[in-house]
């Protein structure tokens, strides 16, 4: 049986989850959540093989998160693909290993997170 790698998504609005539950089911295990407090827990049960960050959530900021992820020596391996629609200087310091601005065309997405899988 083959193993699915796992793709964490983070991303509170709906209609973009559900577009990217459109591109990558059946080819991973997703894990889709909306706010920073989800992330944390579900990072603390298993990590997953990719992290797909919004930047903009709810109650956190995915600059800080992706910073926190990637000073901590037992996720720093995972990779982190922050989107947004506004990218700055704050996201090129987080220490993602991509950045993926919204609106996204839906190959160049699937292209990107399977080039880190």
């Amino acid at each position: 049986m083959m193993k699915y790698k796992n793709v964490l998504i983070v991303e509170d609005d709906i209609d973009i989850r559900e577009v990217i539950s459109l591109v990558l089911t059946g080819d991973y295990q997703l894990t889709m959540c909306s706010s920073a407090r989800a992330l944390n827990a579900e990072i603390s049960k298993a990590l997953p093989d990719v992290i797909v960050l919004d930047i903009m959530l709810p109650d956190g900021n995915g600059v800080d998160l992706c910073q926190r992820i990637k000073s901590d020596p037992l996720s720093k391996h995972v990779p982190i693909l922050l989107m947004s629609a506004h990218k700055n200087e704050s996201t090129l310091e987080s220490g993602a290993d991509a950045f993926i601005a919204k609106p996204f065309n839906i190959k160049s997405f699937r292209s990107l997170v399977e080039s880190f899988l």
